[in-house]
């Protein structure tokens, strides 16, 4: 009885992870983004609600490149190292030339890539 217990959840634990295999299958939007752009975020030091919102505003800065914008972002980094501390500070500095042109976008999908901390984001147009 015990053994027939065991190969159960062993089955059903086999099932349950075939059938997330398809919604963890990286997105045909990444290669494709028709009349969007995507943009994408490793790792953030301050959490996941900041690589999302990195990963909009690099989809956002590629997508404002398509009509004419002109995106210029300028990153110092500094790193300190003495004894056994180390230390990391950036600044990034955004620069957006707009002459007379509004581009506005909406977020169409985020998917998150668990086994690489990738969160890719796909936005498009409103016009």
């Amino acid at each position: 009885m015990k053994k027939i217990f065991i190969s159960f959840l062993c089955l059903f634990a086999i099932s349950c992870q075939l059938g997330n295999s398809k919604s963890g299958a990286r997105p045909g939007w990444i290669e494709n983004p028709k009349d969007g752009a995507v943009g994408s975020c490793t790792t953030h030091v301050m959490g996941r609600h900041e690589q999302e919102e990195l990963a909009i505003s690099r989809a956002r800065a590629r997508l404002a490149g398509r009509y004419g914008v002109t995106v210029d972002q300028v990153k110092n980094i500094t790193e300190v190292v003495s004894n056994e501390s180390y230390s990391v500070s950036a600044d990034t500095v955004t620069k957006q030339v707009i002459s007379n042109k509004e581009v506005k976008a909406h977020v169409r999908e985020v998917w998150h890539d668990r086994k690489k901390d990738v969160v890719w984001v796909w936005v498009y147009p409103v016009k």
